[in-house]
């Protein structure tokens, strides 16, 4: 079935009203039915609404919730993802692969060897940015849309971490035996830790003085093995692993 984020505004009286975003979607690149086909609506609270689409009505296509299904009242651990603004296709692909992968948060900075250093995204930018968020959640079920952030400097970035998560840094100047493991994860009296903050440095990687930045503010290094990955395949690579030891099923 398929599945659709909206706004809560958007479900009103059992009535579904899809933006039109939503909306060309069905009608012209599925070929829907608008009168018979059922959809799955999310509001990005954790519920899920099964929908029957019934057609246009003052040019706003609509929906009838036949059910509503319930979010799961357990709580995953957080996975936030902080990485160096870069080409648009690299941010692209961390945004897409990373919510597939169950990042909750991503977390844009500026460092010192940043390729793109603008702190400040044009509405268009954004617009894309969390457009490709909200597909990517939509096609890998998730039920809660991550968070994006707007970029800040890599210095006051630390601070905004959550307080209790595992807080990592990779960096290629860390010895290869700090590879992660799961006791990496593990939070004070053997609990499982309440998430992971993880950085990822620019193509030129972080200098010294930012990794020894980042341990101040309680980040761990740690290797992700002897091969100097890409940004990108690096900010992946790391997101998966974290996922795996904490359990985020996505």
């Amino acid at each position: 079935m398929q599945r659709f984020f909206v706004n809560p505004e958007a479900i009103q009286d059992g009535v579904v009203h899809f933006p039109e975003a939503a909306a060309r979607q069905i009608e012209k690149v599925l070929r829907m039915d608008l009168q018979l086909d059922e959809v799955l609506v999310l509001d990005n609270s954790g519920r899920s609404f099964q929908v029957r689409l019934s057609g246009r009505q003052s040019g706003t296509l609509r929906g009838e919730v036949l059910r509503v299904l319930e979010a799961d009242p357990r709580t995953e651990p957080r996975l936030e993802l902080g990485f160096s603004l870069s080409k648009r296709e690299k941010v692209e692909w961390i945004l897409q692969k990373g919510t597939e992968l169950g990042v909750s948060a991503f977390r844009p900075f500026v460092s010192e060897r940043s390729l793109d250093r603008g702190l400040k995204l044009d509405e268009a930018r954004w617009a894309r940015w969390t457009a490709i968020i909200r597909e990517a959640a939509e096609q890998s079920r998730r039920t809660r849309l991550p968070e994006l952030r707007a970029p800040l400097n890599y210095a006051d970035g630390l601070g905004r971490f959550p307080q209790q998560s595992t807080r990592l840094i990779a960096w290629e100047g860390a010895a290869p035996e700090f590879r992660l493991s799961q006791e990496w994860f593990a939070a004070r009296g053997g609990e499982a830790a309440p998430g992971a903050s993880v950085l990822i440095g620019p193509e030129g990687g972080f200098s010294a003085e930012e990794v020894r930045l980042a341990e101040k503010a309680g980040f761990r290094q740690f290797s992700l093995g002897r091969n100097v990955l890409r940004m990108e395949t690096a900010c992946l690579t790391a997101c998966a692993l974290c996922a795996h030891y904490l359990g985020i099923s996505c």
